[in-house]
C-alpha cells in the first residue's frame, strides 16, 4: 500500500483515524482506568484524564473507537479511492497513543510485573502475578494477582528486558513494552504486501485488512499485547517459504521461524501447516484427495519436528522450562464472548440450580469444547488441504473463536492471514463485519465493565 502522502494527508478517513486515537488516548487517561486507587503514576495523566470527568471520558472512549473504525473503512481500496500511504497512515493513527497509559487492556502493566519477577531471580510458573513486590503491583489488574501465566519463556524474558532497560519505572516501562509491539507491527508492514506479491493477492487489499485494521492499532499499539511478536514472526516463515521454497527453507528455515513464533506464543504453531504446505501448494491442489492429504500430511510432520525442537531449546536456554502448562486454565477465567464458554457458563448455572456441580460441570464442558474445536480444525484441515495458507487462516480464527475466551488481540493474527487468501465477497463482507463489530464492542465492554465504578 504505497500511496502517496499527498492523498493520505487528504483521506478523510486518514483523520477520522487520528482524531479517534486523540479521544481514546484522552477518554484512557482518566484515572478510572488504573486498578490504583490513586490513579495513574504521573499526576499529569490523572490531570489529562480527569479533565474529561465521568461520563465524558467514556463517551470519548467509544466515539474515538467509532471514528478510527470509520476511519478503516473509508480508506478501504476501491477503483476510485486513491491510496493512501500505509507507513503515513498507521504513524499518524498510533501517535496519540504511544505516551498514554495501555488502552481498552491493562495487561502491559502485568507484563511489567512479570518482567520485574523475572529480573529478581524469580520464576514466574511459581511466583504469583503482583506477589513479587514490583513496582507495578498496584496497577496489575487483580483478577490475576497471585496466579501464575501460560505465557511461553521467550515472551517473559522480553518482558524482563523491557523493564530493565527502563529502570522499572512503574510508567515508562509500562508503556516501553510498546516497542516490541511497534517493531512488529512494522515488521508486518514491510512482510504483507511483499507475501500477497509472491502469491498474487493485491497488496493493497492486503495492507488494509491485514496491518492498517483497527483491532491491530487498538491491541497491539494502543495496548501493546505481546501476541504482535508472535504474529511478524509467523509470517516471516510464511514469506520465507514463499520466496525461497526450495527443500531447506521449506523445512528448516520456516519451521525454526515458527519455533520461535511459539516460544512467544503457542498458538502460532499453527503456521507450520502453511510453511510445510505453500512450496507444494501447486502440487497439492493438482492431487486427488487421498494423497494430497498425504504429502500435506508428511511434510508438515517433518517440519512440525523442526519447529517442535526449536520451541523446546529455546524454552530450556531461557530456563524457564514449561510451566506453563499448569496455568493454561487460566484463559477461561475473563468474561469473554466466547461463544463456547458462555454456553458452558450459562448451562453449568442450570446444573448447579439442579444441584450439581458447576466446576465439574465446566470442566466437562471444557472437554467437550475442545472435542469440538478439534472437528471443526480436522474439517478445516480437509477442506482446504490445497490450500495450506487458506487452511492456517481459517484454522487461526477457529482457534480464537471456539477457544476457552475470545480476546479482540488474539483477531489482528487471523486478519493478517486471510487479507493474503482469495475470499468470496460474502467472506469478505462477514469479516469485515465480524471486525468492525469487535472493535465497537470492546469499547463498549470496556467502558461498561473495567471502569472503577
Amino acid at each position: 500500500m504505497t500511496g502517496s502522502h499527498a492523498a493520505t494527508l487528504r483521506s478523510p478517513g486518514v483523520w477520522s483515524g487520528f482524531f479517534g486515537a486523540i479521544a481514546l488516548a484522552w477518554g484512557g487517561c482518566h484515572p478510572e482506568f488504573s486498578f490504583a486507587a490513586d490513579g495513574w503514576p504521573p499526576e499529569l495523566v490523572n490531570a489529562i484524564g480527569l479533565a474529561a470527568p465521568l461520563p465524558l471520558n467514556r463517551i470519548l472512549i467509544v466515539l474515538g473507537t467509532v471514528a478510527i473504525t470509520w476511519g478503516w473503512w473509508h480508506i478501504r481500496p476501491t477503483s476510485t479511492r486513491p491510496a493512501v500511504n500505509g507507513w503515513a497512515t498507521l504513524g499518524l493513527w498510533s501517535l496519540p497513543l504511544l505516551l498514554v497509559p495501555p488502552v481498552l487492556s491493562n495487561d502491559a502493566i502485568l507484563y511489567a510485573d512479570l518482567g520485574w519477577t523475572l529480573g529478581t531471580g524469580a520464576n514466574p510458573y511459581l511466583v504469583g502475578v503482583a506477589t513479587s513486590g514490583s513496582p507495578f503491583a498496584p496497577w496489575v489488574d487483580p483478577l490475576w494477582a497471585g496466579s501464575g501465566v501460560a505465557y511461553p519463556p521467550l515472551t517473559l524474558r522480553l518482558h524482563q528486558l523491557v523493564v530493565q532497560l527502563t529502570g522499572a519505572d512503574p510508567y515508562w516501562s509500562v508503556l516501553a513494552m510498546r516497542v516490541p509491539a511497534l517493531l512488529s507491527v512494522a515488521a508486518m508492514l514491510v512482510l504483507v504486501p511483499r507475501i500477497a506479491a509472491l502469491i498474487g493477492v493485491p497488496e493493497r487489499g492486503a495492507v488494509w485488512l491485514g496491518v492498517l485494521n483497527p483491532l491491530l492499532l487498538l491491541h497491539f499499539i494502543g495496548a501493546a499485547h505481546n501476541d504482535a511478536p508472535m504474529v511478524a514472526l509467523t509470517l516471516a516463515a510464511i514469506w520465507v517459504a514463499c520466496r525461497w521454497p526450495g527443500q531447506l527453507t521449506s523445512l528448516l528455515a520456516g519451521p525454526v521461524l515458527v519455533g520461535l513464533a511459539m516460544a512467544f506464543k503457542q498458538q502460532g504453531g499453527l503456521a507450520v501447516i502453511a510453511v510445510a504446505g505453500l512450496p507444494v501448494a501447486a502440487q497439492l491442489a493438482a492431487l486427488p484427495l487421498g494423497r494430497r492429504l498425504w504429502l500435506l500430511g508428511r511434510r508438515t510432520a517433518v517440519a512440525t519436528v523442526v519447529t517442535l525442537a526449536t520451541f523446546v531449546l529455546v524454552s530450556l536456554a531461557t530456563g524457564l522450562g514449561f510451566g506453563w502448562l499448569q496455568w493454561l486454565d487460566l484463559m477461561g477465567l475473563a468474561g469473554t464472548p466466547a461463544p463456547l464458554a458462555l454456553l458452558s457458563k450459562g448451562a453449568a448455572l442450570f446444573w448447579q440450580l439442579g444441584g450439581g456441580s458447576y466446576t465439574g460441570f465446566l470442566v466437562q464442558a471444557g472437554r467437550i469444547g475442545t472435542l469440538i474445536l478439534l472437528l471443526v480444525l480436522v474439517w478445516i484441515g480437509v477442506r482446504f488441504a490445497d490450500r495450506p495458507l487458506s487452511l492456517v487462516a481459517w484454522g487461526s480464527l477457529a482457534i480464537a473463536v471456539l477457544g476457552q475466551a475470545l480476546h479482540p488481540w488474539y483477531l489482528p493474527w487471523s486478519l493478517a492471514l486471510l487479507a493474503l487468501i482469495p475470499l468470496t465477497r460474502r467472506q469478505r463482507y462477514w469479516v469485515f463485519g465480524f471486525a468492525i463489530t469487535f472493535c465497537i464492542w470492546n469499547a463498549f465492554q470496556t467502558v461498561i465493565w473495567h471502569g472503577q465504578v
